[in-house]
């Protein structure tokens, strides 16, 4: 889909190049680009407050930002250490299905022994910010 501004349009229409100029908001009259312009000089700190003003009471923005978290592997997978030798893998799912639902958890064993190495990791399904204060537990 290309998007661009109206006045060049009919000149791509000639040259058969399709193309899909936005329709503005009904309310407030912006299309997305227009308030693209607006935002685009803001700072971090000044999107970062005001995406988070706006995830917590519209369900349409927090899923928004859980779809983008949740393809984020390295925020869904956590490394675990200091396991006891007789921790098995079963006893990990269990303790940290808890905290959400688990794609994955792995006790890593020493091929010699079949004993738990001491680490292992839990992937799970989705970010849930939830879990995340009972991770320095």
């Amino acid at each position: 889909m290309l998007t661009i501004d109206p006045t060049k349009k009919r000149k791509l229409d000639e040259n058969g190049v399709s193309v899909v100029v936005p329709e503005p908001d009904p309310i407030t009259g912006l299309t997305p680009q227009d308030v693209r312009k607006l935002i685009e000089r803001f700072t971090t700190d000044q999107l970062l407050g005001i995406l988070q003003d706006a995830a917590a009471p519209h369900l349409d923005v927090l899923n928004a930002v859980r779809s983008i978290i949740d393809q984020d592997l390295t925020k869904r997978k956590l490394f675990i250490r200091g396991l006891g030798w007789e921790t098995t893998t079963d006893g990990r799912r269990t303790l940290f299905s808890a905290y959400g639902d688990l794609e994955e958890a792995v006790v890593i064993l020493d091929k010699t022994t079949g004993k738990s190495k001491g680490y292992g990791f839990v992937k799970f399904n989705s970010y849930d910010f939830h879990f995340s204060k009972y991770i320095r537990e």
